[in-house]
């Protein structure tokens, strides 16, 4: 990490040249010109100063913007940290099934071979494209848990000394798991572990969610401080216990639902019922009665894609364990000392039972609240997107931007989180999806389709696409805006007046991230997500595969399931609009005609394939496939029919009929304008 470069500290007039010109597309001229006064007087009078103070602290600081980024961003935020800040990933499923107590050993002892190698310094180094990342993240990947605080929260880092237990929930209550060093003997540990957890599952009464701890640490922030005072001066067992369960390793959750669809296991990873989780801890590994698995990890000093690095390891031991033929005997035992468990206690009174209803009064009120909905589209993916010639990132993040402007009719102020772990100390910056080509694109295409010829409509998609991948590159290297600005706002001294602009509706109001994106494309992963970062806002998680593209769309009920439909849409037609940018309106319409053509041959066949034949009658021969011929190789055929191969006859029928039904009348409309 030393031969790592600082992260430099963006020009000022750079900065704000290029936040008036990502703010004016969000808001009105009038608002706009107002704000664009104010930034001109603030780099003429406070800003110079404010620039000069960010250099200062960059030399005296390994990274200017660590400290400030981790009080705003985490420290001083009050909100849940469950819904509003903790992320999740949800594993593929292992290539054989595992029992629950098998499957939780098995992470637990990887977990415990990675801390080891960890610590040793023997982990390879990260990089991207040989490039090396920074790595002072991983110091507090494990035995970490933050604190609420009256004001602010802090984070505690325990002594190797005292944190070499794994802490486990099950039915509401905690264990703490002493594990032995790691030998040589795998399959050994892995069983003495089984062992244990098994006891632990099949001995473990219900305790009652009125008497749960866990379900404190996904309150309000404010809420959850008094609990735990509470909770701490209503005995001296129960400081023990919360100092044992606070300082493990981790904790591993042992869940008693078993999710099944794409959503229930979502929502499982994400929260569950709250109750065998502690959202404070550094990370949580969560194992489903149905052997499935995920992970579930608190924000504030580490980023989702650090823990990806474990997260891998994890997924491929498992999967190696469970792959393999050979099986452990029960009689096998581990070298040294065997693992041992034990119940951790805690007292109540009046007052902290208050504070637990209340948490879970908060808790199913806040889940009723929400709508988490998933979008697995797999019409296309990486592949496609990029014989289009164009970033799959990007590609997706202007789909995002149609489909929201298709449902609201507004351009959003969107946040992508882009790495800057190329530097020392780096964390994320802010890329913004939307520019003055992104909205005039999303205008072009919902609010007068008709105006604007299909070539037209592709350029300025490709140069929102163009913009926004420039965009991100620029945040790599350490040029973004917001962590720049952010920074100004904290170079204020105590006293010192604060500038008109860092009060302006535009400068705040560019920063209310009504759409909060990040992708991490991983192929262990079946599912990923968190929650929205503002009330009227969505949090839109999404993985990029070759062949398709995966989303968890979380919201208020500001409409996640009707996002999810926009999204599906706004892909097909972006591609369409890519694929015949060159074309006539009546090339197109020819090509509908003969997709029209093929579903009335369809369904003629299939009707005349259902009549009751005689003996001496001979059944038409099918054809090889349903849609094979010189129409399948329209771009618009592939529009049509993208995914129906797998559905039955007469499914196929219908959704032909409602899919070409939709794409004349409506999808269409924007690309057949009466005037180019």
């Amino acid at each position: 990490m030393a031969s790592l470069a600082k992260l430099p500290v963006p020009d000022l007039h750079d900065t704000v040249a290029r936040f008036a010109e990502a703010a004016r597309p969000l808001f009105s001229a009038d608002e706009f010109e107002t704000c664009l006064a104010k930034l001109n007087d603030f780099v003429a009078t406070q800003g110079p100063t404010l620039q000069a103070r960010l250099h200062q602290r960059s030399a005296e600081h390994a990274n200017w913007l660590e400290d400030w980024w981790n009080e705003y961003a985490y420290f001083l935020n009050r909100s849940s940290v469950c819904f509003n800040v903790n992320y999740f990933f949800g594993f593929r499923d292992t290539p054989q099934p595992m029992a629950q107590a098998r499957l939780a050993a098995a992470l637990i002892d990887s977990a415990v071979r990675f801390r080891s190698q960890l610590e040793s310094d023997s982990l390879e180094l990260d990089n991207i494209r040989g490039k090396p990342m920074c790595m002072y993240q991983y110091q507090y990947m494990f035995a970490t848990c933050r604190h609420p605080g009256e004001q602010r929260d802090w984070t505690e880092v325990y002594p190797r000394s005292e944190s070499t237990h794994i802490a486990v929930a099950h039915k509401g209550r905690y264990f703490v798991l002493r594990v032995p060093a790691a030998s040589t003997n795998r399959h050994a540990d892995i069983a003495q572990i089984e062992r244990q957890l098994q006891i632990i599952i099949d001995t473990t009464a219900q305790l009652e969610r009125g008497k749960s701890i866990g379900v404190l640490t996904a309150a309000l922030r404010d809420d959850w401080y008094a609990a735990r005072e509470c909770l701490l001066q209503v005995s001296s067992d129960n400081a023990a216990s919360l100092r044992v369960l606070e300082s493990s390793a981790f904790l591993v959750s042992l869940e008693s639902v078993a999710p099944v669809t794409h959503k229930e296991f979502s929502l499982a990873c994400h929260c569950s019922d709250g109750t065998d989780r502690y959202f404070d801890k550094n990370f949580q590994i969560l194992v489903f009665a149905n052997g499935r698995y995920g992970f579930n990890g608190e924000h504030s000093l580490t980023d989702a894609t650090t823990d990806m690095r474990l997260c891998n390891v994890l997924v491929h031991d498992v999967e190696t364990v469970a792959a393999e033929a050979q099986v452990t005997s029960a009689g096998d035992v581990a070298e040294g000392a065997p693992a041992t468990f034990e119940e951790l206690h805690f007292d109540y009174n009046d007052e902290l039972l208050g504070h637990i209803q209340r948490a879970i009064e908060y808790f199913d009120a806040t889940v009723a609240a929400h709508e988490l909905s998933t979008l697995v589209f797999d019409s296309f993916g990486k592949e496609q997107i990029k014989k289009m010639k164009v970033s799959p990132d990007a590609f997706v993040q202007m789909a995002m931007q149609l489909a929201y402007y298709r449902q609201f009719r507004h351009v959003p102020a969107t946040y992508e989180s882009a790495s800057t772990k190329a530097f020392a100390r780096g964390r994320t910056e802010t890329s913004r999806s939307v520019s003055a080509h992104s909205a005039a694109w999303c205008k072009a295409m919902v609010d007068h389709p008709e105006t604007t010829g299909l070539h037209a409509k592709a350029e300025l998609l490709r140069q929102s696409i163009a913009n926004q991948s420039q965009f991100t590159a620029q945040c790599a290297k350490g040029s973004g805006i917001d962590r720049h600005l952010l920074g100004l706002e904290f170079a204020l001294q105590e006293g010192e007046e604060r500038h008109a602009l860092f009060e302006d509706q535009v400068f705040t109001g560019s920063r209310h991230w009504k759409l909060s994106t990040s992708q991490i494309s991983d192929p262990i992963l079946a599912a990923y997500g968190w929650g929205e970062v503002v009330d009227d806002g969505f949090g839109v998680a999404y993985r990029i595969e070759n062949n398709a593209l995966h989303f968890n769309v979380v919201s208020q009920r500001m409409g996640s399931a009707r996002l999810c439909q926009y999204l599906a849409d706004a892909l097909m037609d972006m591609r369409f609009l890519l694929t015949n940018a060159h074309k006539q309106p009546h090339e197109i319409m020819a090509e509908v005609d003969a997709v029209a053509n093929v579903l009335t041959s369809i369904k003629l066949l299939s009707s005349s394939s259902s009549q009751p034949t005689t003996p001496t009658e001979t059944p038409a021969p099918q054809p090889e496939s349903r849609f094979r011929g010189p129409f399948a190789e329209t771009p618009v055929a592939h529009a049509m029919v993208d995914g129906l191969d797998r559905l039955p006859s007469n499914e196929v029928i219908c959704a032909l009929e409602a899919r070409l039904s939709r794409f004349v009348k409506e999808s269409l409309s924007w690309a057949l304008p009466s005037t180019s």
